[in-house]
């Protein structure tokens, strides 16, 4: 038997019993079968190593100094008198980070109600319309 051999490529079908084609293509279903796997596990453990890449970057960004800003050259004028900024408020409504879970059937018309919301922002003209099951 031949396996992969550039010799075998130029026999014909007419050279070769049922039995030793059956065999060859087994052989060659097991090596390519084998190859698969053996990429899929070195992948799985490149994929595992990225745990420690990012302990690694945090461990860079705190050796390294955090350096002072410069300090700002003085002002030729007094600076207008600025209104401090409103507290930020934190609740419904707002842009407060939180854990929200959303059934599937509500983030459609979340997202229209977003896209509507910001609609002047980007220039489009957008509607949100109520689509209800017929019965």
């Amino acid at each position: 038997m031949t396996f992969l051999a550039a010799s075998n490529l130029a026999t014909t079908a007419a050279d070769t019993s049922l039995g030793e084609a059956m065999q060859e293509g087994l052989m060659n279903m097991v090596v390519g079968l084998g190859t698969v796997f053996v990429v899929l596990i070195f992948l799985t453990f490149v994929i595992s190593l990225f745990k420690f890449v990012n302990k690694m970057e945090r461990s860079m960004a705190k050796e390294q100094p955090v350096k002072a800003p410069a300090a700002a050259p003085a002002p030729a004028k007094a600076p207008l008198p600025v209104a401090p900024a409103p507290a930020a408020p934190a609740g419904p409504g707002t842009m407060e980070s939180a854990m929200v879970s959303v059934a599937d059937e509500v983030e459609g018309p979340v997202a229209a109600a977003i896209l509507a919301a910001v609609a002047d922002t980007c220039g489009g003209r957008f509607k949100v319309t109520s689509i209800k099951k017929s019965k």
